[in-house]
């Protein structure tokens, strides 16, 4: 069978489209939420887990947990969207931070910054 040009462009977008929906371009799984869980990260001495929940109103919420601080590390939730900290984050504390709400239309990621090495960001998935 003979390929016309219309087949031909038919058939590449054909390919391209599978190509992409494979590698999450352009596809609804990408707008997806990162599913509940714990989410470890670190650098250098730093650690936290980024801990992601569902809420009763069926909605995410996402708190960070430091893990390991040994005095030089800030930790937060960052607002992608307002590109801002979330209220008194960063902290030094060791503590677990509040829980915030990170449903429709939000972006967060929980995110630490360790100041003995050059103010190096570490982050768990955004969501």
């Amino acid at each position: 069978m003979r390929f016309t040009r219309t087949r031909k462009r038919a058939t590449a977008a054909v390919i391209a489209a599978v190509a992409m929906a494979g590698i999450g371009i352009g596809t609804a799984s990408s707008a997806q939420a990162v599913p509940e869980g714990p989410y470890p990260f670190s650098t250098g001495g730093c650690a936290a887990t980024e801990i992601i929940q569902l809420g009763g109103d069926g909605h995410d919420y996402m708190a960070i947990d430091p893990t390991a601080n040994p005095g030089h590390c800030l930790f937060g939730v960052f607002d992608r969207n307002a590109w801002a900290w979330e209220p008194g984050e960063p902290t030094t504390s060791g503590a677990e931070s509040p829980y915030w709400y990170d449903g429709p239309g939000q972006s967060l990621e929980a995110c630490l910054i360790d100041t003995a090495n050059n103010n190096t960001w570490a982050c768990g998935p955004i969501n």
